[in-house]
């Protein structure tokens, strides 16, 4: 190239191709390059089935998820059960730590539901690995928590053939010996012991609980101070002994212990200490209540829960509650479980009512010594939902909670105020029909429950006229003073005594527990005529300004409301027709008179009445002589059908409710049927509850009298009825007293919680499984 000569960039002059500056991209971030914590903290969140989905996509994710057990054991089973397909993943979380899963495998081996195993050697088989799940569940369960596990294999036990729970007793009782936390599952041992009537049990009993307190279980220390507080109480000196040790149970966390001593102490000083020291012990049990429950009341709102739903099942429960005979305490636990429980989950609305009947089953087996079967459960809900969705929801209720299934109620805290100043008979009963009045309202349990049930107290000294309304030895005892109760005393009057109340789909107002609270026990306190909110605002010496209340529901549709309403636990039950409920509104109970189609085609099969005891489940989970169902032991009767005039059916219909006045055909026939009228004006959103039940019919109403009935004959049934005008009818009649009555049902064929609804819609919402002929 010569020198001083410039050449153009053409291709033919300069052949050198000219260089290009390449950009190198970073590389692009995923979710393999974050830090393994990071990655950690997102896997985590995952629930079970997108966990399994994450392991397949990479195997540096299939690795990282193998070997860190903290992810098993944090990995949610969410409206997930055990099943032959999901069996290894249930079992495989469990033995990394996870409660959730040994929770739900202890139950669902114990009744059956999911392993789907042979039928021979189930309940040896079902029982060791239900022993062993739950001996798991119970090591990995919150250190302050009681032992729970107890509650599942309780009696009543199967009193014929080889009992599950009895196998799952013989093997933890066996397990105990391997175990290094042999604590709870000796105090569980005992707890099933306890229960039986049998001396030499409840004697090996007490020695169980005494291998637990050695151990170190609180809860057995504490029991064991129970069993020997009467003996002491004859010594002073034994007694002050006994106190100590209680004080010392109630500085090492147990609730119970501080409860005990809070009673103990306001209803005197057995201790000797000073008026000051004593009052400040008493008064750390009512501030150390903390505000959980108000930040379970915002969590139910925020789950689509409305005021008028929760409200309709509380209801229903205190009707339950109220048929059953359990003690108010047990009420009061299970709305408590419910509330907790719908803070943590949201539930649909067509399962809210099998979440409030789990939740009773559960506490009604941890308090009262008189359960709530599972069956019996089903058949409240007029089998709304099947076996296994109850034994599921148990699962999931025990699984949410942690274990925790008891939690200070108002009547814990209403016990240590009624031992400090005793009130008269009366005025106690209004005390607890205004906490139960408070159960039915989500915005009640916002506070505190120390502070609601001084609220509570209050308002009763006021509406009874006692002076002074608020004592300085109260103050002194419960820390709060009488303007700290004020604005809570109120809300208390405004909402518990306001005469608008939820109504069911026949615009009724559901007032179960002003029912309750009108017997002759509660000396008829709810009819008790309540004070005026201006005398109450004089009495309390407070300006005369009411409240604003919130709408019942202020996010919820009218539409979605009366669907709750009119059905609020599956769509499958077939509603009325406007002629038709009009018509029935007039009857003591739910007549059965005018047959509906599928009606017609079971008493074309004569009705189908056996139970399906082969299905998942068994006998053990009955009460005795109540449960046995086998088909050839029910007692039928034939009832003979034939045409029946206008004039006829009022007449026939009152003769065959369910009400016990209305079998008898006397004059006064027509009042007693005045009076179920209005027994069923003020019955439950739900379907209504019964005075007849399958473990109460030996006790509870007469036996169904042998009458002749009149049907309207159609043409599906012609051929059938040809030979004879009527045509004969099985239904279950109730034994003599004295003799094992036999539960008697329907087969369900309404499709249940989650499944298709059928075609045609229900017209019976009665509860019971019975035909009410």
């Amino acid at each position: 190239m010569k020198a001083g000569i410039i050449h153009c960039r053409c291709s033919k002059c300069y052949t050198v191709p000219v260089r290009k500056r390449i950009r190198k991209r970073s590389p692009a971030l995923n979710l393999l390059s974050l830090p393994e914590e990071v990655l950690l903290c997102v896997v985590h969140c995952l629930s079970a089935e997108d966990l399994l989905s994450v392991r397949a996509v990479n195997s540096q994710l299939q690795d990282l998820i193998d070997n860190h057990s903290s992810i098993w054991a944090r990995v949610s089973f969410r409206d997930k059960w055990p099943c032959p397909n999901s069996l290894w993943l249930f079992e495989r979380a469990a033995e990394k730590g996870n409660f959730e899963a040994a929770v739900k495998l202890g139950i669902a081996y114990l009744y059956n539901e999911g392993p789907l195993l042979g039928d021979e050697g189930r309940a040896d088989l079902c029982g060791r690995k239900a022993s062993h799940f739950f001996s798991l569940a119970e090591s990995l369960s919150c250190p302050h928590a009681d032992p729970f596990i107890w509650v599942f294999i309780r009696p009543p036990w199967s009193p014929t053939g080889s009992c599950c729970k009895a196998v799952v007793f013989d093997h933890l009782k066996a397990e105990c010996d391997n175990v290094e936390k042999r604590g709870p599952l000796l105090h569980c041992l005992a707890r099933v012991l306890q229960l039986f009537d049998d001396g030499e049990r409840c004697s090996e009993a007490i020695s169980l609980l005494k291998q637990s307190s050695e151990a170190g279980c609180l809860q057995s220390s504490y029991m064991l101070w129970e069993h020997k507080r009467k003996a002491a109480m004859a010594d002073p000196g034994r007694y002050l002994q006994c106190i100590r040790t209680l004080r010392d149970y109630a500085c090492k966390g147990s609730w119970e212990a501080q409860l005990s001593l809070a009673k103990v102490c306001s209803n005197g000083n057995p201790l000797g200490l000073e008026s000051k020291a004593c009052s400040d012990l008493v008064s750390q049990l009512f501030w150390s209540s903390n505000s959980a429950s108000g930040r379970c009341t915002q969590g139910i709102l925020t789950r689509g829960i409305k005021d008028t739903m929760r409200y309709i099942l509380v209801d229903w429960l205190v009707e339950v509650t109220t048929m059953k005979d359990f003690s108010s305490l047990t009420l009061h636990v299970t709305v408590g479980c419910v509330d907790r429980y719908l803070a943590r989950r949201s539930v649909p609305k067509a399962r809210l009512q099998l979440l409030g009947i789990a939740c009773m089953v559960v506490c009604t087996r941890y308090i009262s010594k008189e359960i709530l079967t599972i069956r019996e459960a089903v058949w409240l809900t007029d089998n709304t939902y099947k076996y296994e969705d109850l034994v599921r929801m148990m699962g999931e209720v025990a699984s949410v909670l942690e274990g925790k299934i008891r939690s200070p109620t108002l009547l814990d805290y209403g016990e240590v105020l009624l031992s400090l100043l005793p009130l008269e008979r009366r005025t106690t009963h209004l005390f607890s029909y205004i906490c139960e009045l408070s159960l039915l309202y989500s915005d009640l349990s916002t506070p505190p429950p120390a502070r609601m049930a001084c609220a509570a107290l209050l308002l009763t000294r006021a509406m009874h006229h006692y002076a002074p309304l608020w004592p300085s030895q109260l103050i002194d005892y419960t820390g709060f003073s009488k303007q700290d109760l004020v604005s809570h005393s109120v809300l208390l009057y405004v909402k518990c005594f306001s005469q608008d109340v939820p109504k069911d789909y026949r615009h009724v107002s559901l007032t179960g527990v002003k029912q309750r609270f009108e017997d002759e026990a509660y000396y008829h306190i709810s009819k008790e005529k309540v004070i005026d909110f201006k005398e109450l605002c004089q009495i309390l010496e407070i300006p005369e300004v009411e409240p604003e209340m919130e709408p019942p529901s202020p996010t919820g549709q009218t539409a979605d409301i009366h669907t709750f309403l009119a059905s609020p636990s599956s769509n499958s039950k077939r509603r009325r027709n406007d002629a038709l409920q009009a018509h029935r509104e007039s009857f003591v109970a739910t007549p059965t008179v005018e047959l509906s189609n599928q009606e017609e085609m079971l008493v074309g099969d004569i009705l189908d009445w056996s139970l399906d005891t082969s299905c998942s489940g068994y006998e053990g989970d009955q009460e005795e002589g109540s449960e046995g169902e086998k088909d050839g032991d029910a007692s039928m009767a034939s009832i003979k059908l034939d045409s029946l005039t206008e004039a006829e059916k009022l007449k026939h219909c009152r003769a065959l409710s369910s009400d016990e006045d209305s079998f008898c055909e006397t004059e006064g026939g027509g009042k007693k049927n005045e009076q179920g009228q209005e027994h069923l004006s003020s019955s439950s959103g739900y379907s209504s509850v019964q005075s007849i039940s399958p473990s109460s019919t030996c006790s509870s109403s007469s036996p169904l009298i042998p009458c002749t009935f009149k049907t309207f004959t159609t043409s599906e049934h012609t051929a059938s009825t040809k030979a004879q005008p009527g045509f004969h009818l099985l239904v279950p009649m109730q034994r003599p007293r004295g003799t094992s009555s036999k539960q008697v049902k329907r087969k369900n064929t309404a499709a249940h919680s989650g499944g298709e609804a059928e075609e045609e819609e229900d017209e019976y919402p009665a509860n019971a499984g019975f035909l009410s002929l």
